[in-house]
């Protein structure tokens, strides 16, 4: 009984990509699973997928992918034939429900990588106890030829399984990989915006794109843009604003003088020739994103000396207090609590003057970013993500019944209103609800509102921590 339930889970989490396997070192014969980690934690990132693809693209390929994310891994003609029924019974317009419609909004996603094949059975797989899965690295884009045909035919008899088609060994899943530089890219966008302003913001998004087409997303830097690419882009582009036309050189001449380094100018050639280094740009945000945790934690005069030592590399305790201007006793007091949390490492240096006297040793101060402080702060993220969860779920299950009576209410007061009834009677209605319930009712919904933006604030941290270890590791 309980090795059936065990496999049966086994296979729901292989098949929405949350464990792997593979044959043991040991004996071959053995199948070892493992948690695939990265894509459990990106669980908690589907709603940005969906509203992310429904900004680029549209309706239609949010349905396709909130289908494909719901059955884990599936065939294209399987997603299509869901995702029309799913559309015939929300709307009932044939053109968004058209299985061609939606094969072409499928292709899109595929060609845009945000879809990617999943491996198939090796060509030795039946002389295997273990079998072994391969893609070829041409074919993981590729979507192959579909017949529509039939799965028009299907929707028209209002059928709700697919059956038999011909491509049903050629299963999809989400590009998590993907995703993660699209949100990757968000963030540097919207850094842009908030450093000079909203038109900064397009301009640097247009040069994201364009960096997109010509480097790998994982090398630490982009390959070089001319000036005059970037140029001919602004104006080819149909949603550029006449700001950014007019302005452009300014803007862009900002961008790269400015000291975050979003933009490095590395040559002249072609009117100037520009990277992205993506292990400077994330150590610039992971620095920022950590002095704002320090100061919220212990205070300005505590970040004034985090800052300070992480500029100086190594520092004395007397250097740092009369440096930073700040009292003998309050500075050993942050100093010791930055130390106590991780924040500042300690290290010791010996000086001996000769065989018999007596060794001198100093205390020096010092931030070791990437190996302790971006991994405690990292910790701490994924801590209090977590209890932002569990607190909201706590508020939602103990109070299920009054949010619920509120709910019906407010769906009969409106259904009501829309007939046309009196204020008067509608006010009666209301009062259903006692104030002190109406009050409790309003501060659940305000206390939600603000977990739910803890926890995207705190899945941004997490994504900027990661991708300042994932980038820094690599130079």
């Amino acid at each position: 009984m309980w090795e059936a339930r065990v496999k049966k889970a086994l296979a729901v989490m292989i098949q929405h990509n949350l464990v792997k396997f593979e044959a043991s070192e040991r004996n071959n014969n053995i199948a070892e699973y493992s948690i695939i980690h990265h894509n459990v934690y990106c669980l908690l990132r589907y709603p940005k997928y969906l509203y992310m693809i429904k900004r680029i693209y549209g309706t239609s390929e949010e349905i396709l992918l909130e289908i494909l994310l719901n059955l884990g891994q599936a065939s294209a003609s399987n997603v299509i034939f869901q995702s029309a029924n799913r559309l015939k019974e929300a709307n009932d317009d044939s053109e968004i429900s058209d299985p061609s419609a939606l094969h072409q909004s499928f292709l899109k996603l595929a060609q845009d990588n945000f879809i990617i094949r999943c491996p198939k059975l090796a060509d030795n797989a039946s002389m295997q106890k273990v079998p072994t899965l391969v893609v070829e690295e041409k074919e993981k884009f590729t979507v192959p030829h579909l017949e529509i045909g039939p799965i028009a035919k299907l929707l028209k008899e209002n059928a709700t399984q697919l059956g038999e088609h011909s491509d049903s060994e050629v299963i999809w899943r989400v590009n998590h990989e993907r995703f993660d530089v699209e949100l990757r890219n968000v963030i540097l966008v919207n850094a842009a915006a908030r450093r000079v302003d909203s038109t900064a913001g397009e301009l640097y998004h247009l040069i994201l794109k364009l960096w997109r087409e010509c480097s790998n997303p994982d090398s630490p830097t982009t390959n070089a843009l001319s000036f005059n690419v970037i140029k001919d882009a602004v104006r080819k582009n149909e949603g550029s604003s006449p700001v950014l036309l007019e302005h452009f050189e300014q803007y862009l001449r900002v961008l790269y003088e400015d000291t975050s380094s979003l933009i490095t100018k590395v040559g002249d050639a072609g009117g100037g020739q520009f990277i992205l280094n993506y292990s400077i740009v994330f150590e610039n945000l992971a620095c920022a994103t950590l002095d704002s945790i320090v100061l919220e934690r212990f205070g300005s005069k505590a970040l004034r000396l985090f800052r300070l030592t992480r500029i100086q590399k190594f520092m004395e305790q007397d250097q740092m207090q009369n440096i930073a201007m700040i009292p003998a006793k309050e500075a050993k007091m942050f100093t010791y609590k930055l130390l106590e949390h991780n924040f500042l490492q300690i290290k010791e240096l010996k000086k001996g003057t000769s065989n018999f006297a007596p060794v001198k040793s100093f205390i020096l101060f010092h931030v070791d970013l990437p190996q302790q402080v971006a991994r405690t702060a990292l910790e701490a993220s994924y801590k209090g993500l977590f209890n932002a969860m569990v607190r909201q779920m706590h508020d939602l299950t103990d109070n299920k019944r009054l949010l619920d009576k509120h709910a019906r209410l407010e769906t009969l007061l409106e259904s009501l209103r829309g007939e046309g009834l009196p204020e008067d009677e509608l006010a009666y209605l209301s009062d259903s609800m006692t104030a002190a319930e109406k009050s409790l009712v309003a501060r659940i919904h305000s206390m939600n509102d603000h977990l739910t933006l803890g926890q995207t604030q705190a899945d941004d941290t997490i994504l900027i921590l990661e991708s300042y270890l994932k980038f820094s590791s690599m130079t």
